[in-house]
């Protein structure tokens, strides 16, 4: 097996709206991989589909939501996703803003999701704006999502009330 060497990261084009740059020995392929991987997640957000959202994750994988613990495995992250999609329903645009793979086995991509989210016991609309990290890991072959963390993008203060 041949040991990876750092290269020197080039920026390529898929669209015009994608950063993305890669090492110099990658090929498109695995951006085109790793973005399929992202699209596939933004679909499982607008279905709910818990299943879907969590077999694109690493057996490891870990997601970071604002005000809650981290849920770790695959275990913890069908209970996060059901609590999620039982509360919720998300209408958004997913948009992929980077990509840069480090190594030919990890990658990280800076997201964006912008839409309504629906509170759903109360049946509530809002404006939903997010931005995103994800750490992306092949395992198995595949590109898989190994950690993903998300802020608002919502204003700090809205209708003279400040969030936090």
């Amino acid at each position: 097996m041949l040991a990876w060497k750092p290269k020197i990261f080039m920026p390529i084009n898929l669209t015009s709206a994608v950063h993305s740059y890669k090492c110099a020995t990658m090929s498109d392929t695995e951006i085109e991989s790793i973005t399929s991987v992202l699209h596939a997640y933004g679909n499982a957000l607008k279905s709910r589909n818990v299943e879907e959202a969590v077999a694109l994750y690493t057996s490891d994988g870990v997601i970071m939501p604002p005000h809650f613990t981290a849920s770790v495995g695959t275990s913890a992250l069908r209970e996060s996703y059901t609590r999620i999609f039982s509360s919720i329903q998300l209408v958004i645009t997913f948009s992929i803003d980077e990509v840069v793979v480090m190594s030919p086995e990890w990658a990280f991509a800076r997201t964006t999701a912008e839409g309504t989210k629906t509170i759903l016991a109360t049946q509530e609309s809002e404006p939903h704006a997010n931005q995103e990290l994800f750490i992306m890991r092949k395992e198995e072959g595949s590109w898989k999502i190994a950690r993903y963390a998300f802020s608002t993008m919502k204003p700090l203060v809205q209708n003279g009330v400040r969030r936090s």
